[in-house]
Protein backbone atom coordinates (compact mmCIF):
# COMPACT_ATOMS: atom_id res chain seq x y z
CA UNK A 1 0.00 0.00 0.00
CA UNK A 2 1.81 2.91 -1.21
CA UNK A 3 2.60 5.82 1.61
CA UNK A 4 -0.05 8.44 1.64
CA UNK A 5 1.80 11.12 2.99
CA UNK A 6 3.52 10.96 -0.72
CA UNK A 7 0.23 12.99 -1.52
CA UNK A 8 0.11 15.66 1.15
CA UNK A 9 1.69 18.08 -1.64
CA UNK A 10 -0.85 17.61 -3.38
CA UNK A 11 -3.51 19.15 -1.33
CA UNK A 12 -5.68 22.12 -2.67
CA UNK A 13 -3.87 21.89 -6.26
CA UNK A 14 -5.54 18.13 -6.11
CA UNK A 15 -9.07 19.54 -5.23
CA UNK A 16 -9.10 22.23 -7.31
CA UNK A 17 -7.70 20.03 -10.35
CA UNK A 18 -10.97 17.50 -9.52
CA UNK A 19 -13.65 20.65 -9.20
CA UNK A 20 -12.71 21.98 -12.63
CA UNK A 21 -12.83 18.41 -13.78
CA UNK A 22 -15.96 18.12 -12.56
CA UNK A 23 -17.55 20.88 -13.83
CA UNK A 24 -16.28 19.66 -17.30
CA UNK A 25 -17.53 16.35 -16.88
CA UNK A 26 -20.97 17.81 -15.63
CA UNK A 27 -21.26 19.81 -19.09
CA UNK A 28 -20.47 16.86 -21.05
CA UNK A 29 -23.06 14.61 -19.61
CA UNK A 30 -25.67 17.03 -19.50
CA UNK A 31 -24.81 16.78 -23.43
CA UNK A 32 -25.39 13.16 -23.92
CA UNK A 33 -28.48 13.32 -21.79
CA UNK A 34 -30.38 13.44 -24.54
CA UNK A 35 -28.82 10.35 -26.14
CA UNK A 36 -29.44 8.62 -23.01
CA UNK A 37 -32.98 9.47 -22.96
CA UNK A 38 -33.46 8.16 -26.43
CA UNK A 39 -31.92 4.87 -25.72
CA UNK A 40 -34.36 4.65 -22.56
CA UNK A 41 -37.14 5.45 -24.14
CA UNK A 42 -36.69 2.53 -26.79
CA UNK A 43 -35.87 0.49 -23.98
CA UNK A 44 -39.03 0.97 -22.00
CA UNK A 45 -41.27 1.64 -25.57
CA UNK A 46 -39.97 -0.95 -27.95
CA UNK A 47 -38.01 -3.46 -25.36
CA UNK A 48 -34.83 -2.91 -27.24
CA UNK A 49 -31.70 -1.87 -26.91
CA UNK A 50 -29.98 -0.18 -29.71
CA UNK A 51 -26.88 -1.55 -30.51
CA UNK A 52 -25.00 1.07 -32.83
CA UNK A 53 -27.06 3.32 -30.05
CA UNK A 54 -24.90 2.22 -27.01
CA UNK A 55 -21.93 2.07 -28.88
CA UNK A 56 -22.37 5.87 -29.38
CA UNK A 57 -22.89 6.27 -25.54
CA UNK A 58 -19.78 4.02 -24.65
CA UNK A 59 -17.57 6.07 -27.12
CA UNK A 60 -18.32 9.26 -25.67
CA UNK A 61 -18.25 8.03 -22.37
CA UNK A 62 -14.68 6.57 -22.80
CA UNK A 63 -13.83 9.97 -24.62
CA UNK A 64 -14.94 12.12 -22.14
CA UNK A 65 -13.65 9.93 -19.17
CA UNK A 66 -10.63 9.35 -20.76
CA UNK A 67 -10.16 13.33 -21.08
CA UNK A 68 -11.26 13.40 -17.63
CA UNK A 69 -8.59 11.47 -16.36
CA UNK A 70 -5.99 13.16 -18.51
CA UNK A 71 -6.88 16.69 -17.70
CA UNK A 72 -6.38 15.31 -13.89
CA UNK A 73 -3.16 13.92 -14.09
CA UNK A 74 -1.98 17.13 -15.90
CA UNK A 75 -3.05 19.34 -13.31
CA UNK A 76 -1.50 17.33 -10.50
CA UNK A 77 1.83 16.46 -12.58
CA UNK A 78 2.31 20.24 -13.11
CA UNK A 79 2.79 20.86 -9.33
CA UNK A 80 4.35 17.31 -8.07
CA UNK A 81 7.57 15.86 -8.54
CA UNK A 82 9.47 12.88 -7.45
CA UNK A 83 7.16 9.65 -5.91
CA UNK A 84 3.94 11.55 -6.36
CA UNK A 85 4.50 12.58 -9.69
CA UNK A 86 5.39 8.78 -10.34
CA UNK A 87 2.11 7.63 -8.08
CA UNK A 88 -0.12 10.05 -9.86
CA UNK A 89 0.80 8.43 -13.86
CA UNK A 90 0.67 4.99 -12.47
CA UNK A 91 -2.88 5.79 -10.78
CA UNK A 92 -3.78 7.83 -13.96
CA UNK A 93 -2.63 4.33 -16.25
CA UNK A 94 -4.46 2.29 -14.05
CA UNK A 95 -7.62 4.10 -14.35
CA UNK A 96 -7.57 4.47 -18.25
CA UNK A 97 -7.25 0.49 -17.89
CA UNK A 98 -9.91 0.12 -15.79
CA UNK A 99 -12.10 2.59 -17.63
CA UNK A 100 -11.49 0.43 -20.89
CA UNK A 101 -12.17 -2.92 -19.28
CA UNK A 102 -15.46 -1.80 -17.84
CA UNK A 103 -16.42 -0.30 -20.97
CA UNK A 104 -15.77 -3.40 -22.93
CA UNK A 105 -17.84 -5.20 -20.70
CA UNK A 106 -20.59 -3.53 -21.06
CA UNK A 107 -20.59 -3.87 -24.94
CA UNK A 108 -22.19 -6.87 -23.80
CA UNK A 109 -25.09 -5.50 -22.16
CA UNK A 110 -27.02 -5.05 -25.34
CA UNK A 111 -27.15 -8.16 -26.50
CA UNK A 112 -28.07 -9.51 -23.17
CA UNK A 113 -30.84 -7.33 -22.43
CA UNK A 114 -32.30 -7.88 -26.01
CA UNK A 115 -32.26 -11.44 -25.01
CA UNK A 116 -33.74 -11.44 -21.59
CA UNK A 117 -36.76 -8.58 -22.70
CA UNK A 118 -37.40 -10.78 -25.73
CA UNK A 119 -38.13 -13.86 -23.21
CA UNK A 120 -39.68 -11.86 -20.89
CA UNK A 121 -41.42 -9.68 -23.75
CA UNK A 122 -41.86 -11.88 -27.14
CA UNK A 123 -40.41 -10.94 -30.00
CA UNK A 124 -39.50 -7.56 -31.09
CA UNK A 125 -42.54 -5.96 -32.88
CA UNK A 126 -41.75 -2.99 -35.28
CA UNK A 127 -44.36 0.04 -34.25
CA UNK A 128 -46.44 -1.03 -37.32
CA UNK A 129 -46.97 -4.70 -35.89
CA UNK A 130 -48.25 -3.11 -32.47
CA UNK A 131 -51.48 -2.14 -31.32
CA UNK A 132 -52.60 1.03 -33.00
CA UNK A 133 -50.33 0.83 -36.18
CA UNK A 134 -47.11 2.77 -36.72
CA UNK A 135 -48.99 6.48 -35.36
CA UNK A 136 -49.87 4.81 -32.02
CA UNK A 137 -53.76 4.92 -32.82
CA UNK A 138 -56.14 2.87 -32.31
CA UNK A 139 -57.92 2.68 -35.13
Amino acid sequence: MPDAGRFSELGEQGSQAVMEAAAVLERELSAGLTDAKAAGDRLTGEHHVDQEEFDRLVRRVSENTHQLIDAVSSRLLGSTTGDAADQTQRLAADAHDVLDLLLNLSSLAPALANRTMESTFGPRQSPAERPGGADGRHG
